[in-house]
């Protein structure tokens, strides 16, 4: 092309334009000043909005830690025996802290025992007796930007020990449902036989299990019985191919007599007229039953007496009786022999746990004055330590 046709084409686009080469011929500085402040104002608003962003990122990271921390607290106070729960409702709240992700977490957990009727809002001391609920609380409050947050979680956690049974209450609840081949078992207990404490609860806790096939996994089976504090149920669950539940030992009252006593367990298998039953048997403080001392051609509780050495002259057999112990459980006699404060003991052996005795040999040293001897009488039971004494006076002649 020639210069004098670009030159010609040159100033045909510059009149096209409106305009001269000069002023035409690049962007000015007016225009350049406003395209950077468009540019700058659009930037600047890009960078507000991804700083909301990270905030509300941060916020809601924050809450989610904060509703963590609090949930485990309330889940970890669920698998709490209801005699912990109990405990922590007396020692009163707790606070702890804990920092995740930069961000650091205030804890406080409450337990409160409230009656079973109370509303949410409420919490009031339940009757002797009466049906109750722990309430655990925790409150988790923490610091962003300057400002303070928290979430409040509660959870009630029925004693499920004592849930008592009433009028025409339908022990199944809300179970049922059923395979298609029923076959109900037996209902077993382990242990079968347990001793009780001084408040009448037993010694052990109490496994019981239902042999039943045919249901529906998630069939729930009840488990019903009455004690001395009124009538319970706990719902079985299934493990392989029965159904188990653990008792704990202060769920179950009996108070008996050293002559013992039973507790009736029934399961009510939905979908079936079966209703297994099991007894747990229930056995006595342990006590004695009469005790003496025999020595051949003199009567009972009598002990002939060498005067001068104080020692007995003839073999002596000592005899007690017992209830609610075994053979291999302790019985022993204690007496003076000697002086004041020397005493002899011995132990006495039973095949059957109910009849005990010991042979205190010939020669034997009792009390170093006076015309009797006390004899002191001891008995332990090994499964539960319990105690029972009783004492006699046997004439020395």
């Amino acid at each position: 092309m020639s210069e004098d046709l670009a030159r010609r084409l040159r100033d045909r686009w510059a009149r096209v334009r409106g305009g001269d080469d000069a002023r035409d011929s690049g962007l000015t500085l007016v225009e350049i000043v406003v395209a950077m402040a468009m540019i700058t104002v659009g930037v600047l608003g890009l960078l507000a909005e991804l700083a909301a962003d990270i905030k509300q990122q941060s916020t809601e990271r924050a809450q989610t830690n904060a509703l963590h921390l609090a949930t485990s607290d309330l889940e970890q106070a669920k698998t709490n025996s209801w005699a912990n729960l109990q405990s922590l409702a007396t020692a009163g709240s707790v606070t702890d802290t804990k920092t995740v992700q930069g961000v650091t977490f205030t804890r406080v957990t409450t337990v409160q025992v409230c009656s079973a009727t109370d509303a949410p809002s409420t919490c009031t001391t339940p009757a002797a007796g009466a049906a109750a609920t722990a309430r655990a609380t925790a409150v988790v409050s923490w610091m962003t930007g300057g400002s303070s947050h928290s979430v409040h979680m509660a959870r009630n956690i029925a004693d499920s020990s004592r849930t008592t049974l009433t009028g025409s209450t339908n022990p199944l609840g809300s179970c049922g449902g059923s395979g298609t081949t029923l076959v109900t078992g037996s209902l077993a207990l382990s242990p079968s036989s347990v001793t009780v404490d001084s408040s009448g609860h037993p010694t052990q806790d109490v496994t019981v299990t239902l042999t039943q096939t045919g249901l529906l996994n998630a069939t729930c089976v009840p488990l019903t019985w009455s004690d001395d504090s009124g009538a319970h149920q706990l719902s079985m669950s299934k493990s392989g191919s029965s159904y188990t539940v653990s008792i704990p030992k202060a769920s179950i009252t009996k108070t008996v007599s050293t002559s013992g006593g039973t507790v009736s367990f029934k399961a009510t298998v939905p979908g079936s007229q079966a209703v297994p039953t099991a007894s747990l048997t229930i056995v006595g403080q342990p006590s004695f039953g009469t005790c003496s001392v025999s020595v051949a051609g003199l009567g009972l509780n009598t002990i002939s007496l060498n005067p001068i050495t104080r020692k007995s002259l003839l073999s002596s057999t000592v005899t007690c009786t017992a209830t609610n112990l075994s053979s291999t459980d302790s019985v022993k006699v204690t007496f003076q022999s000697g002086g004041a404060g020397t005493n002899s003991t011995v132990s006495l052996a039973s095949t059957n746990g109910t009849t005990w005795t010991a042979t205190l040999a010939a020669g034997t040293q009792l009390a170093s004055t006076g015309t009797s001897e006390a004899f002191n009488f001891s008995l332990k039971r090994n499964s539960d330590n319990a105690t029972a004494t009783t004492a006699i006076t046997v004439a020395l002649t």
